[in-house]
């Protein structure tokens, strides 16, 4: 079966991420300790759990941040601190951009409902780029790499996952889309990108 679809992650792919350095801005807001909003944000599986859809908006989400945190951050201070730890990576973008030329792009990034609602304000490009095809783990109530996470972004695009890439920096991530007859990358870096998805005929007209 042909390839038409390409899936690809977020932070750490489409974006750098430096968790370190939005813990560092909370800290510099707040007052806290970074080790102490690591534990309690972090550590603790707040994020994790807020990925995987415990809270449904962005007001739940930001009323239990700030309950877990101690302090009361305000919706813009939340969306700084989370922009600090972002870089955009324009080779990405531009590379995508090809791409979506003669396939199905999409994005499925492990985040919840304010990244989402903020996404324009923390990822212009990204947004304009992948419009109503970005995906967010909160969405569906699970996050990667559990297997029915792919299966509904492939059904939502329309996709069987058989004719699906899927790429991100994390290799269980890559597992858990391979389960289900995903084609899945490993992302280490755009050159070695472009090498694996030429090797399957998709960066054909697309250099």
């Amino acid at each position: 079966m042909s390839l038409t679809t390409i899936i690809i992650d977020f932070d750490g792919v489409m974006s750098d991420y430096n968790v370190s350095a939005r813990i560092s801005k909370i800290s510099r807001i707040s007052g806290l300790d970074t080790e102490t909003i690591l534990d309690r944000v972090w550590t603790s599986g707040f994020e994790d759990a807020a990925d995987g859809g415990k809270y449904r908006d962005d007001a739940s989400y930001l009323r239990a941040f700030n309950d877990h945190l101690g302090f009361e951050l305000s919706r813009d201070e939340w969306i700084a601190c989370r922009a600090a730890a972002m870089q955009h990576r324009a080779d990405m973008h531009e590379m995508v951009a090809n791409i979506a030329k003669r396939y199905t792009v999409a994005m499925l990034t492990n985040n919840g409902p304010l990244t989402k609602t903020a996404f324009e304000r923390l990822a212009p490009k990204s947004a304009e780029l992948f419009g109503g095809k970005a995906f967010f783990s909160y969405e569906f109530g699970t996050k990667k790499p559990d297997a029915k996470i792919y299966q509904h972004v492939a059904g939502r695009l329309g996709s069987k996952p058989v004719e699906c890439v899927f790429i991100d920096d994390k290799p269980h991530n890559c597992d858990g889309a391979s389960q289900v007859g995903m084609t899945a990358v490993v992302f280490t870096g755009i050159n070695d990108l472009k090498r694996r998805l030429a090797q399957l005929d998709v960066m054909k007209d697309n250099t």
